[in-house]
């Protein structure tokens, strides 16, 4: 390669001395083609690579990085491999021993993708933190379910928390602060926030915001700042954004399998655990700084508001009370009156003038009923005729034995008797076990006993402690005399 210095003497020759290519070429032992370059270009020479290096160390792994790039295509866009997650499974399935930085090289190369940059910042303890709602699939009873994910991130400490949600509505975004706070043991001064609904009602000039009044109540139990960012301008909450993100590559990477929300939420708050004594910052561990942090936390107010959003609603004819596109069962007793229902995330509470009156579980379906048949019996008790075909009856599942004892009540009392005595019967289920009362339907039907007062009675004597039989030992039997004048002796005179 001709040097620099080359280029300026086959220069000086050619436009000061005005020898030609060829006599240059001579003199100097460079090509034609060489000497006309440096004619054209007296720049620095650069190397220019005619064919790709070998890749010695990713090389035999590219096949498997881009099948794993092609079959992220076909899965959720925020589930999907990140050049850090791909680099950990190569290291655990195939005993990769090149460095992370190779991988994110060539993953870059391979999505033709350059990474956003950002600006760095500095943090006090105790002076922010960062909320987000997101979205994350997980396999819920055998059935890929969408799930909502709330975090909330200390800016100091960088610990965090996270929940799973079925909605991102006002009583999950109660829910997930009553959560965080209590987890992270304290409350930061203010919290950064996008423009959500649930908060924001309308976006007005500049930083200025007209929230949700429930959400103003709210706030003010814990007298933190909600701070809103710009219209589109999710940067500015960014550590929050990507944590949505690093919780589903790390924690949701492949999909966790799980019962319940319950279950889903353990899960996951044993990850936060095991990230926050993992992580580091500066050389110490995320746990480290919020022990720090949390001594300059806010304390938690001495009463926690419930976290649930409350909408006034009348009982109709048939003890029923829509919220949602669903319907709730309550008592008899209250049809025609102005109930408040308490919706909370996972429970439906119904009061009436401050008394709750019925707790249901919430559905998130439309159309559905939601019968408790408690509110029913008494109802039936006056109308046993509409008992057989009546709803919440029909979609109760009881033990196999309560049928049987509700044909033989039927068989051995006359008219309506004997279903009148069966609801009496399915009224114990209101104080006491399922098991105790069944164990009980079971013993007066192998003992032949039919009715509301023998199964009650074989409840009761269940319920008592066992007495053991005593016995009066006597050293010798009393003398007592045979004459019939002295028995005023026997009578202790």
């Amino acid at each position: 390669m001709v040097t620099v210095e080359e280029k300026e003497v086959i220069r000086r020759e050619y436009f000061i001395k005005r020898k030609s290519v060829r006599h240059i070429s001579r003199e100097m032992g460079h090509s034609r083609k060489t000497v006309r370059k440096a004619i054209i270009d007296p720049g620095v020479p650069r190397y220019r690579l005619r064919k790709p290096k070998a890749k010695r160390v990713v090389g035999p792994y590219l096949g498997v990085i881009t099948q794993w790039l092609e079959e992220d295509r076909s899965r959720p866009l925020k589930q999907r491999h990140t050049a850090k997650r791909i680099y950990d499974r190569l290291k655990e399935e195939y005993g990769f021993t090149g460095g992370e930085r190779t991988i994110r090289r060539q993953v870059s190369i391979l999505r033709g993708k350059m990474p956003d940059s950002h600006v760095p910042q500095t943090y006090v303890p105790a002076d922010g933190a960062t909320f987000d709602f997101g979205e994350a699939d997980v396999l819920m009873n055998g059935t890929r379910t969408r799930v909502h994910l709330a975090a909330m991130r200390l800016d100091y400490s960088s610990k965090f928390f996270v929940c799973a949600l079925p909605t991102q509505r006002r009583e999950s975004l109660f829910e997930s602060h009553i959560g965080a706070f209590g987890y992270l043991e304290g409350i930061p001064q203010r919290i950064r926030y996008d423009n959500m609904k649930v908060a924001v009602q309308k976006i007005l000039k500049g930083r200025n915001r007209e929230e949700q009044s429930l959400w103003v109540s709210f706030r003010s139990h814990f007298l933190f700042t909600a701070d809103y960012c710009n219209p589109w301008k999710g940067q500015e909450k960014g550590s929050v954004e990507n944590l949505i993100g690093y919780v589903r590559r790390n924690f949701l990477v492949p999909m966790p399998e799980v019962k319940s929300f319950s279950e889903l939420n353990t899960y996951l708050l044993e990850c936060c655990e095991k990230d926050a004594r993992r992580r580091t910052r500066s050389g110490t561990t995320v746990d480290e700084m919020w022990l720090e942090e949390k001594e300059q936390l806010r304390p938690l107010p001495e009463r926690i508001p419930e976290a649930c959003v409350p909408v006034s609603a009348k009982v109709n004819r048939s003890q029923l009370v829509r919220y949602c596109g669903n319907v709730y069962s309550v008592p008899r007793e209250y049809v025609g009156k102005a109930v408040t229902i308490k919706a909370f995330v996972f429970t439906l509470k119904i009061a009436h003038q401050d008394k709750v009156i019925a707790i249901h579980d919430r559905s998130y379906g439309r159309d559905e009923e939601i019968l408790d048949p408690f509110h029913y019996l008494p109802v039936l008790l006056r109308k046993p005729g509409a008992f057989d075909r009546a709803t919440p009856i029909v979609r109760w599942t009881l033990p196999p034995v309560y049928e049987m004892y509700r044909h033989r009540l039927k068989e051995r009392l006359e008219g309506s008797r004997g279903i009148k005595e069966y609801i009496r019967v399915l009224l114990l289920l209101k104080d006491h076990s399922m098991d105790k009362v069944t164990a009980a339907v079971e013993k007066a039907l192998s003992c032949g006993i039919y009715g509301y007062d023998g199964v009650a009675n074989l409840l009761y004597q269940a319920d008592q402690p066992a007495i053991e039989s005593l016995c009066l030992w006597v050293d010798s039997p009393p003398v007592v005399p045979n004459k019939v004048d002295q028995f005023d002796f026997l009578l202790g005179a």
